[in-house]
């Protein structure tokens, strides 16, 4: 016979119930994970959901351009010179009309300001992600959008299904010209253009000619009344004599810093009266009642950081 003290027989207890929930949490965890990741023939046969596939690469006047592939979610890049690839638009195929890059979400805070738009115009289409979101949230809005690259419109069409449509058109050409041409004046302008760094551009592709006191200035006759420029700027050595450009050619200038990015978005109003962040934060609570939009416009009141 062997005997079975009353502390082993607890040891032995205790070790059978952590046994015990060891499994059953192993269980729930592989419960929880999608199909695809406890199946590795299915790994094998997708392997875009573990990493991007190359879509298509192409060289244009402007830029060298890829667009690659995680699953549903589409981005399209500028590669530098050296190799470096420079997210321009992701837009996710099975929620095209949600904005997937942050900054793109910080310019809309232009709604905080403004939040009863009837036009505006958006210059660098990239894959349209910007166009996209306004055609569905904003529907009413008449949407203008200027690029410089027939590759880029064409790569928005075809790889992104980015459009004209009946309330969008979209204009090749350079936006300098463009704005100097048109007879159009609008609510809000988003400046979002960027090309290959050149001698003609900033280090960051943005170009010069859209950077000048003299082109600010000029801005005021494409705005309605109290009508805002929206500018998207990547952080460099330039970028504070950028914002005080900005700051000449507007009575009214509000800087967002967007969270874990290289990017400021700087707003420029013809209104000369400030608005006060309870006002923004009354506006941001209304417009995410109504729209359910993705993020939040409240909170982007959060990134203001000149208060």
């Amino acid at each position: 016979m062997i005997a079975v003290s009353r502390n082993i027989r607890k040891d032995v207890s205790i070790g059978c119930r952590a046994a015990l929930l060891a499994i059953l949490g192993l269980f729930v965890f592989l419960y929880r994970l999608p199909a695809w990741a406890s199946d590795p023939l299915r790994q094998q046969a997708d392997p875009s959901l573990f990493r991007e596939l190359l879509v298509h690469e192409v060289r244009s006047k402007f830029s060298h351009i890829r667009i690659r592939d995680r699953g549903s979610l589409r981005t399209l890049y500028f590669v530098r010179d050296s190799g470096e690839e420079v997210v321009e638009t992701s837009l996710d195929r099975a929620a095209p009309h949600l904005l997937q890059v942050a900054y793109t979400r910080t310019m809309f805070a232009s709604f905080l300001f403004k939040p009863q738009q009837k036009s505006c115009l958006i210059v660098g289409l990239g894959g349209g992600a910007m166009v996209r979101f306004l055609n569905r949230f904003f529907p009413d809005v008449r949407v203008d959008a200027v690029e410089i690259d027939p590759v880029i419109v064409a790569i928005a069409r075809d790889y992104f299904g980015t459009k004209p449509g009946p309330r969008t058109r979209i204009f090749t050409e350079d936006a300098f010209a463009y704005l100097k041409r048109t007879a159009d004046r609008y609510d809000a302008i988003y400046m979002d253009a960027f090309l290959k760094p050149s001698e003609f551009t900033d280090v960051t592709g943005a170009p010069r000619h859209l950077k000048t006191a003299a082109f600010l200035k000029s801005l005021h006759n494409n705005l309605q009344a109290e009508g805002l420029v929206v500018f998207n700027l990547n952080e460099n050595f330039e970028t504070g004599a950028d914002i005080e450009s900005i700051r000449a050619a507007f009575p009214s200038v509000y800087i967002f810093r967007v969270p874990a990015s290289g990017n400021v978005v700087a707003v420029g109003s013809l209104a000369r009266r400030k608005v006060r962040d309870t006002e923004l934060r009354k506006t941001g609570a209304a417009l995410d009642k109504r729209l359910k939009a993705g993020f939040s416009f409240n909170r982007l009141v959060d990134e203001l950081s000149n208060r």
